[in-house]
């Protein structure tokens, strides 16, 4: 097992930094859940990948039809054809993105800097790397906030990373 080893702080405790250990197991619980929800969703995507492209984009229709009103259902079509022609694509690029976010993490729980640079930079690239796929009317504000917000908790603590 490797060595976990923090900087000291201003009253030279070398502990692990009360912010890295709630981060870091919102952290593990997220990417934990995610690669297994982008595993299973591969493994949807390739069923999705044998059906006929009409049959699917026809499924996707009559389940958001019941929750969209008729003028936004024109993007179901665009998204289902996308799904069903990139969607094992799509999730290979969020799984790819998790496993490293949570590569980088286990280097920040250490106390090692490079962690944060491998978490810090599948982050940003995680932001813009689905839209290869997807277009880019869906990257929304939130996702990219809570994206940079939680990088620069994390960043506040790079003084203590080694």
């Amino acid at each position: 097992m490797a060595e976990t080893t923090f900087l000291p702080d201003a009253s030279g405790s070398t502990k692990r930094p009360d912010i890295i250990s709630v981060l870091g197991l919102l952290t593990f619980l997220n990417t934990g859940l995610f690669i297994l929800i982008y595993l299973f969703g591969m493994f949807g995507m390739m069923a999705i990948g044998k059906m006929p492209v009409d049959e699917f984009a026809q499924l996707m229709h009559d389940a958001a039809g019941k929750y969209l009103p008729e003028d936004e259902m024109f993007m179901v079509e665009d998204l289902s054809r996308t799904l069903h022609s990139s969607g094992l694509l799509l999730m290979g690029i969020y799984l790819l993105r998790t496993g490293i976010r949570l590569f980088g993490a286990i280097g920040i729980w250490r106390g090692q800097k490079r962690g944060f640079y491998i978490y810090a930079g599948a982050q940003l690239i995680g932001l813009f790397a689905p839209h290869i796929v997807l277009p880019w009317s869906l990257l929304g504000v939130f996702g990219p906030l809570m994206t940079v917000g939680i990088t620069a908790l994390y960043g506040s603590q790079l003084k203590r990373l080694a």
